[in-house]
């Protein structure tokens, strides 16, 4: 079982990663979760410390991932590991099509600013835990502002906003924000969004923006903070 203590010390400024969207060919969903789900407890040194399997909510066949690991030096050993890739040669068997993956770091995040007594009481990132997974894309020379705001608003009171959440840069390339967001339940989830006051303060994030946000509402189906059967 994960330790929930040693949740308080994940999820750090530059912790390194990787985002995943898995899309399985039709009716190998389920078997798809099993397989990774799996492969996460599978005995690896440099596996990832931190780590969620998502289902989208309307596309139940698609997977989406965040894995963080130890260090850089971790997570290259990890990649670079020919056992490891030989198992992932079983989940591409099982797909669509090629997954769509960015390696990132994590720029900030809510255990970075939790208490130890707070991540025991209410533990992150658990089953059917309702989220949302975003892409943002900045204008040219925007991203820092991006970011900037965007942690800002993560830390405006609102009693329906994100309980687990974390921002991420994807490494090469520096104006693209990855985020995940997770809510206490499926109410608070539904009001947060529904609010007009979040709604305008969303208007400023998409005044930075490229384009229009890649997004997707999911619900956790795994963790790394969830015991073992």
């Amino acid at each position: 079982m994960t330790n929930q203590l040693n949740q308080a010390k994940n999820l750090f400024q530059n912790q390194p990663g990787v985002i995943l969207r898995m899309r399985a060919k039709p009716g190998k969903g389920n078997e798809l979760f099993d397989l990774t789900t799996q492969l996460h407890y599978v005995e690896d040194p440099d596996g990832p410390v931190d780590w969620a399997l998502c289902r989208t909510n309307d596309e139940p066949d698609t997977l989406w991932a965040f894995e963080l690991y130890r260090d850089d030096a971790s997570f290259t050993r990890h990649y670079a590991n020919p056992i490891i890739d030989k198992r992932h040669d079983h989940v591409f068997a099982l797909l669509a099509d090629m997954p769509l993956r960015a390696d990132i770091h994590v720029v900030c995040s809510s255990n970075t600013e939790q208490e130890i007594a707070s991540i025991t009481e209410n533990p992150s990132f658990h089953k059917g835990q309702p989220g949302v997974v975003l892409r943002m894309q900045a204008k040219p020379g925007k991203g820092s502002g991006l970011f900037a705001l965007t942690t800002q608003l993560h830390h405006v009171e609102d009693p329906d906003g994100p309980t687990d959440w974390m921002l991420c840069r994807v490494n090469d390339e520096p104006d693209t924000l990855w985020a995940f967001e997770f809510y206490r339940n499926d109410a608070s989830f539904t009001r947060h969004y529904a609010n007009p006051i979040v709604d305008k303060r969303h208007d400023d994030v998409i005044a930075l923006l490229a384009d229009m946000p890649l997004r997707a509402d999911l619900h956790i189906e795994s963790s790394s903070t969830q015991p073992t059967e």
